[in-house]
């Protein structure tokens, strides 16, 4: 009569079942990361969606001009609110944004969004907010850059550290790659290009010229930024992505080499 087997599993059973659960885990997981990037690109999306509509509220209460702000918060002084190092007007620059409260989005648009939430982009994440005797925010905690590149031909005091600026004046100086783009791009004013402080009558092109833009170039697609940007600026040359919203309301999810990403956001405004 035969032996009766034991329940339970052998050694090369366990073995077995364990190598099927990390193969399956290595097929899936890389899927259960893309849908959860996917779903973190339209939270993006939405979020800027939500900030161009509030720029274009700004601007239809306020003459139809948009608002001069910092392009990031490295200008602003985070216990006061008020902007720093930035230009203070005659001779040299046609207005004065030092020592303003709030040259920031997350300020400005407050009283249109209504929820500093959609400052914050889901895959690179917000700084946590600062809030000052007003309610009103102190820091530019968000994840999202205003198309502000510098106040006329002559750079802002901090223009080394606005990236957008800098691309614009190593455009204009004809450094690599930025030297292969058009003519057009190579004004070194970065009021022919970005929307800060312009009148909305001013911007010829509504739909091509960028309001506010997702501040990576390689988050959304799993890697570093330095992976995109080539010298003089960084290590590499990848196809990269970045989110923006235009002047016409309408956003987008934009992929491309570096050159093809400066040029969305260098788009001329005429």
């Amino acid at each position: 009569m035969p032996l009766r087997r034991r329940g339970g599993f052998t050694l090369i059973e366990l073995l077995v079942v364990i190598a099927i659960i990390a193969i399956l885990a290595a097929i899936l997981f890389p899927v259960f990361a893309r849908a959860r990037e996917q779903a973190r690109k339209t939270t993006c999306l939405s979020n800027l969606k939500e900030i161009g509509l509030s720029a274009l509220m700004y601007v239809q209460d306020y003459d139809e001009q948009f608002p001069w702000l910092m392009q990031d918060g490295r200008t602003n002084n985070e216990t006061t609110g008020y902007s720093q190092g930035l230009p203070n007007g005659a001779p040299l620059y046609s207005v004065d944004l030092n020592n303003k409260r709030g040259l920031f989005m997350e300020y400005a648009f407050q009283p249109y969004t209504k929820n500093y939430g959609l400052f914050g982009c889901p895959t690179l994440r917000p700084d946590p907010v600062r809030l000052g005797a007003d309610n009103l925010p102190l820091n530019e905690f968000g994840s999202y850059g205003y198309a502000f590149g510098g106040v006329g031909m002559v750079p802002s005091p901090s223009w080394t550290r606005i990236p957008l600026e800098i691309f614009c004046r190593y455009a204009a100086a004809g450094v690599p790659p930025l030297s292969s783009l058009p003519a057009a791009y190579k004004t070194g004013d970065p009021q022919r290009y970005f929307i800060a402080g312009q009148a909305l009558s001013a911007i010829g092109s509504p739909s091509s010229s960028v309001v506010a833009f997702c501040n990576s170039y390689g988050a959304h697609m799993g890697i570093t930024d330095d992976q995109i940007v080539p010298p003089p600026f960084g290590a590499g040359n990848e196809t990269g992505a970045t989110l923006a919203v235009f002047s016409d309301g309408h956003a987008k999810y934009t992929t491309g080499k570096f050159i093809d990403l400066v040029k969305l956001v260098m788009a001329p405004l005429n």
